[in-house]
């Protein structure tokens, strides 16, 4: 089997889990502190293979993520291209960065997607919890070193 038809299917494989862990459904209190799965699924691929995923690639997560979390059709879409431009443009350092420094580096750029995303909610005046910006962030910041190890593996390991 050839490199791409591997590599397709374990995208397709972590998007599927991305979108079933952030469609677990979970009580009002825990809403806040559910990281946003499709977001670090997006960063991982880009950060590890910013030469065959980009801005495309974040630009469907972010339709994606604005059709199965209901919010209006654009706002993630949006923040989701913004943030993928600015993660493949420090794509070479990010190849450089040890564990930690990714684990950073995703933690500011969940914040800073919170943050964007909100001020499109209070543009177009829906109500938001500045709290769960920040628990938000601190959850996925836990979550993540999994994803990168996961991907990191699965691109060493077969060498794409």
């Amino acid at each position: 089997m050839d490199k791409s038809k591997h590599l397709f299917k374990y995208v397709f494989f972590s998007a599927m889990i991305a979108i079933v862990l952030q469609l677990v459904p979970v009580n009002d209190y825990f809403a806040y502190l559910k990281p946003n799965f499709l977001l670090l699924m997006n960063l991982g691929w880009i950060i590890f293979m910013p030469h065959k995923f980009g801005v495309m690639f974040g630009a469907l997560n972010g339709l994606t993520f604005d059709f199965i979390s209901g919010v209006p059709i654009g706002i993630n879409m949006i923040s989701f291209t913004l943030l993928s431009a600015m993660v493949i443009y420090l794509s070479g350092w990010l190849s450089y960065f040890s564990l930690n420094q990714r684990t950073v580096f995703i933690f500011s750029v969940v914040v800073l997607f919170e943050l964007l995303v909100s001020t499109f909610y209070l543009s177009i005046e829906i109500p938001i919890d500045i709290a769960h910006i920040f628990l938000i962030s601190i959850t996925s910041l836990v979550v993540w070193p999994l994803i990168d190890i996961w991907i990191g593996r699965v691109c060493k390991v077969n060498k794409i």
